[in-house]
């Protein structure tokens, strides 16, 4: 747990809360991951997709989830509903579905090719005279509990889990009902697997205090008026909204693209109907250098939100020292070919920004690992969502979450 020190003003006011020490152990320990794989994972409801990746009977995409040592099988059945499944076949564990998505009438195992209906069921085994008292009804695929919010599909390893889905988001479900994002189409996306544990590598997505050193180039004028985002803890979750400096300085492409079409990142000077069409949960100070705000929807799902365009993050534990990494970019559909011209000058400016975000991930990690640090030295404001979020993790593995 984080462990707080008093600072005494020299006015003699109340004294201000000083540095927050995190220690660093949980996040090279295999013995503390483990438990965050039994206590956290195993337990909660987990962002995997998108409902429109899967729009037609049939449709399926696979997800293999390494911190719950499983292949996860989505597939929207004959009667529209959406299931998931572990990928593997009842007779012997085979992996059921290799390729990453497509669109199917049933599912044959490759190894003695039993097969199953889009609604999970055994319907065919070879030779089944052979198998005499094979119940085919008890041998259907093995079902994870799914549920869909806003279009994300979240599953849980719990078939009957104890939280509904919606319980479980709030508040933030509650400030995000109905928000547009069937508005938004995919963009880009990027994805990598880091050498660094999961909570590190998601540290660097939750403060802005490494963009003055990170971002020194690619947002040079941050340096000179830099602005403290506004953090706020809800509850398991939390939310960040980041500002920037409105005496930014465009380049001539970055002028030009935003010019012609302004639902783009990083474009704080929209000039059409978008501010005014603003959700009420975004930008909630109503400042007029207001970017964007980040929801982290605990454990290991981010979620940007932009005037007209969105982004997903998602930080997947492979081990303690491995984290599968993968973000996709959406953005406003549009017919407009100016826009399309921002929006694509968005995109890239997007993904150069990540690209500097993964410069120092790996490399903390291995610093972490020599042992030779017991605790990070964290801003109370600048950094309050990485102790936030570290506290909440420590909460699940000693089992005091509710």
């Amino acid at each position: 747990m984080v462990e707080e020190i008093d600072v005494n003003n020299s006015d003699g006011s109340e004294p201000l809360p000083g540095p927050q020490h995190v220690p660093v152990g949980p996040n090279i320990s295999a013995q503390y991951f483990e438990l965050e794989r039994q206590r956290i994972f195993r337990r909660v409801w987990l962002q995997i997709g998108r409902a429109e990746a899967v729009p037609n009977p049939g449709d399926f995409f696979v997800r293999r989830l390494e911190v719950l040592g499983t292949s996860v099988l989505v597939v929207r059945g004959r009667d529209g509903q959406l299931r998931a499944f572990h990928n593997l076949c009842r007779h012997r564990g085979n992996r059921l579905v290799n390729q990453p998505h497509g669109s199917a009438r049933a599912f044959t195992c490759g190894f003695h090719g039993w097969t199953y209906d889009c609604e999970g069921a055994l319907v065919g085994i070879p030779l089944e005279s052979e198998f005499r008292g094979c119940d085919r009804a008890q041998l259907g695929l093995i079902p994870l509990a799914l549920d869909v919010w806003e279009g994300f599909i979240f599953v849980h390893l719990q078939t009957s889990p104890e939280t509904s889905l919606r319980k479980y988001l709030e508040p933030i479900s509650g400030m995000l009902d109905g928000f547009p994002f069937a508005e938004m189409e995919l963009s880009g996306w990027w994805g990598a697997t880091l050498t660094a544990n999961w909570k590190t590598f998601q540290d660097a997505f939750i403060e802005a205090y490494h963009v003055l050193a990170v971002h020194r180039r690619s947002i040079p004028d941050f340096r000179a008026d830099p602005i403290v985002p506004s953090a706020q803890p809800l509850g398991r979750h939390c939310k960040l909204t980041y500002y920037q400096n409105l005496h930014h300085k465009p380049k001539p492409a970055e002028a030009l693209a935003f010019k012609l079409g302004s639902a783009a990142f990083l474009n704080v000077n929209n000039t059409d109907q978008l501010p005014n069409r603003r959700w009420p949960s975004l930008n909630v100070e109503n400042r007029d250098n207001w970017v964007f705000d980040e929801f982290v929807i605990f454990p290991n799902f981010h979620l940007f939100l932009g005037d007209g365009w969105m982004l997903c993050h998602e930080f997947w534990p492979i081990d303690v020292d491995h984290t599968n990494w993968q973000v996709k970019y959406y953005q406003r559909r549009t017919t407009s070919p100016a826009v399309r011209i921002a929006q694509e000058y968005s995109k890239v400016a997007m993904r150069d920004a990540i690209r500097e975000d993964l410069s120092t991930i790996e490399s903390t990690h291995a610093a972490q690992r020599s042992g030779v640090m017991a605790f990070m030295t964290l801003s109370p404001t600048l950094e309050s969502l990485i102790v936030h979020h570290h506290n909440t993790v420590a909460g699940f593995v000693k089992g005091l979450d509710t």
